[in-house]
Formats: structure tokens, sequence, C-alpha cells
């Protein structure tokens, strides 16, 4: 009876993570298909700072990696796998890497007034020469990666990322932001 009682919550937590992957992000996934991803049980940090920065245009919190180590271990232990406190003692190992970068959006479409615009809409009106209005945005791109390792094979086995608009409520709320960059990501692991 406990071990339903235990299969349900996991479950529940699994579809709830599934849920959380707010939309905004954007999840791709790689692995290694030669992998036996089914007989993974435990899981481990790759090494006490397990954060990696990538390109980034705002320096990044110093309790941004420990907000993502957590999120990224509740993750994991809804799905059913265990934490072990040393790398030797797991199945896999993670790490992740998280970065941002400045991007412009252009976007140009016809507008309906303006100089250009026809005077007369009858027969032998003039049909040519609507105008062009162009709006430019400038906006923040996030991204986590998270890089799963095979402790017995030494090597890479997954590789997961999300990518995301960055608002200001994104920084406001910056462990909901995190547990849904997440919750995307390890939605494609184990691959299926």
């Amino acid at each position: 009876m406990k071990a339903a009682s235990k299969r349900i919550a996991i479950l529940s937590a699994a579809i709830l993570l599934g849920a959380c992957a707010a939309p905004g992000f954007k999840a791709k996934h790689d692995y290694d298909d030669s992998v036996n991803f089914s007989s993974y049980q435990t899981f481990a940090w790759i090494s006490n700072n397990p954060m990696k920065l990538g390109v980034t245009s705002v320096p990044p919190s110093a309790m941004l990696e420990p907000r993502i180590m957590s999120s990224l271990e509740r993750a994991l232990v809804a799905k059913g796998y265990r934490f072990a406190k040393q790398p030797n003692a797991a199945d896999f190992v993670l790490s992740f890497t998280v970065g941002s970068r400045e991007e412009i959006r252009v976007d140009s479409y016809p507008s309906m007034g303006g100089p250009g615009y026809p005077s007369r809409w009858g027969w032998g009106g003039s049909y040519y020469g609507y105008g062009t209005e162009t709006t430019v945005r400038q906006y923040t791109k996030g991204v986590l990666a998270v890089d799963i390792f095979s402790v017995q094979q030494r090597r890479p086995v997954w590789h997961g990322y999300a990518t995301k608009k960055i608002t200001e409520s994104d920084r406001d709320n910056s462990s909901a932001t995190i547990d849904a960059a997440v919750a995307a990501i390890i939605a494609g692991f184990p691959p299926q």
C-alpha cells in the first residue's frame, strides 16, 4: 500500500512539474541513443560548483547556482531518481550552464496611412504607395543548459536546454522562472 502511495505522489509531482513548464520556454534535447537510460537510478553533481557561465550580457547573481541546483534536484527526485552525495556513488552526474544575450527584433509591415497612402479609392484611384512602419525591440534572451554524464562511461550522454525572452516579471520571480526552465528541460529526460 505504501509503495502505491509513493508512486502516486511521484506521478503527481511529475505532472505538476510538466504543468510548470511555462509557455515561452523553448526546450530542445539531444542524447546518445546507445545509452540505456532505464538503468539510471541515482544522480549527483559533477562538482561542488556545477554551474558554468556561458556568454552573458548581465553578470548573474551569486544566488543563481544554489537555486538552479535545488530546482534540478527536486525535478529529478520527482521523477523517481535518488540523490547521491558523492559523484562516484551515482549512475549519472550533472552540470549546467547559464547565459544571456541582448537581442534586437525588427518588424516591418505596410501601414495604412501617412505619406503614400492613396487619396481616393474609386475607379481610377491610385492603389499604390503604401507606407511602411518599422518597430525595433531590444530584449534579453536567457538560456539554461543541463548536461548529464555517465559515471561509468565518463562521458556526456544527454543535453537539454531552454531559452526564453526574459521579462522584468521573470527577474522579479527568479525562483519560479528557474523552476519553469528546469521543468521544460527535464521533461525530456530520460528520452522516450
